[in-house]
């Protein structure tokens, strides 16, 4: 028998062989077991998973792809390793590999891969925002009736099996569950996770319930609840406020509405509360919201509400206040403010805005190299 020819290997020679898909897979692979050096150098790391983000928009192969980004989402717990002022920006990312892989999943057919890809990320799920992305858009590129399945055999396998991951699995579970308005479903993983029924999941799952579109089941829940504190007596009001409203009970709901402003002075409340009261109440609402209520600093959510709401004079009086601090905010937001009051004739005030706002945003900056 002849000998075979002794081939010399290198890791330089395996490298420049490699396909650039083995690459991404490999290169996530070690950062999954903790294994990779980038885990050490942070800004490496960054540049790294948004380059590979980017490599796979490359690739022909749609199943590829999407293998691809699966790999890359299991590592959007390398997030939590980051600063809080540094967090935003590590979220972002995996929030881009999150959308992307909606994206692809709702053009691919078989269905049955993309729910395997799936159940392997929520089993292994660790709270990652990139994942979290993915299963609230389920509905998105899932069948009900496919998705539903993979629910239940997800739930079934924390029934079966002790995972260290239990809590972040059911989790994954609920977000699924709310996507496609499975309010059975949602209440069973709800439970499993907090068997003692807390108000807090009582509440969640009777909002589970109100989506679904079961105001009965609704109540019930809700009527489980006992003296909800500071905590739990937001979410509660609001809910009972959206009850009253879908039943047509305007009176009650106005009451609630007005509770739960006067309770929690939030923006998404006031404008709830605009959205009741008489016309002639709005521009007085929004006046004393500026002056007592709207904080010492510009109010994104606020400034829009005011578009919404055609409070043009409110909002004017609001800039002249809070010009300077357009320059920090997102010039995507502000443009689309401005190009709303263009639509609406107020061109002396879209111009007030388009002066201060601020095209070029800064560089972000990420952690530093440190271990």
């Amino acid at each position: 028998m002849a000998k075979k020819k002794k081939v010399w290997k290198s890791a330089q020679g395996a490298t420049a062989f490699r396909g650039k898909e083995d690459r991404i897979r490999e290169t996530f692979a070690q950062i999954i077991r903790g294994e990779s050096r980038l885990l050490h150098k942070p800004d490496e790391l960054y540049e790294t998973i948004a380059q590979s983000i980017d490599d796979v928009e490359n690739v022909k192969d749609g199943k590829v792809q999407l293998e691809l980004l699966a790999w890359i989402l299991r590592a959007d717990f390398v997030a939590f390793k980051a600063e809080d002022e540094e967090r935003e920006d590590w979220d972002s990312l995996f929030y881009d590999a999150g959308t992307f892989f909606v994206e692809l999943a709702s053009q691919y057919e078989d269905k049955d891969y993309i729910a395997d890809l799936l159940h392997d990320l929520a089993v292994r799920h660790v709270g990652g925002e990139g994942r979290s992305v993915v299963f609230l858009s389920l509905e998105e590129f899932l069948p009900v009736e496919r998705a539903k399945a993979l629910i239940q055999e997800l739930i079934a396998t924390v029934e079966e099996v002790d995972l260290s991951n239990r809590e972040d699995v059911l989790d994954a579970i609920c977000d699924m569950a709310d996507s496609i308005k499975d309010s059975e479903d949602y209440a069973k993983a709800a439970l499993m996770k907090d068997p003692d029924k807390s108000n807090a999941t009582l509440i969640d799952i009777a909002n589970a319930h109100f989506l679904a579109g079961d105001i009965e089941a609704t109540k019930q829940w809700l009527g489980d609840v006992r003296n909800p504190g500071n905590e739990d007596e937001e979410a509660y009001l609001d809910l009972m406020a959206a009850i009253a409203d879908r039943e047509g009970r305007k009176s009650d709901c106005l009451k609630l509405a007005h509770r739960l402003y006067e309770t929690f002075p939030k923006v998404i409340h006031l404008g709830r509360l605009c959205s009741i009261v008489p016309p002639d109440e709005v521009k007085h609402l929004v006046r004393t919201h500026a002056k007592y209520r709207s904080g010492d600093g510009l109010d994104m959510e606020f400034m829009q509400l005011m578009v919404a709401l055609k409070c043009y004079e409110e909002l004017a009086g609001y800039l002249d206040l809070f010009e300077k601090e357009l320059t920090t905010q997102d010039a995507e937001d502000l443009n689309a403010i401005s190009d709303a009051l263009e639509k609406d004739g107020q061109l002396e005030l879209a111009k007030h805005i388009r002066d201060w706002t601020v095209e070029e945003p800064e560089e972000p900056e990420r952690f530093d190299n440190k271990d």
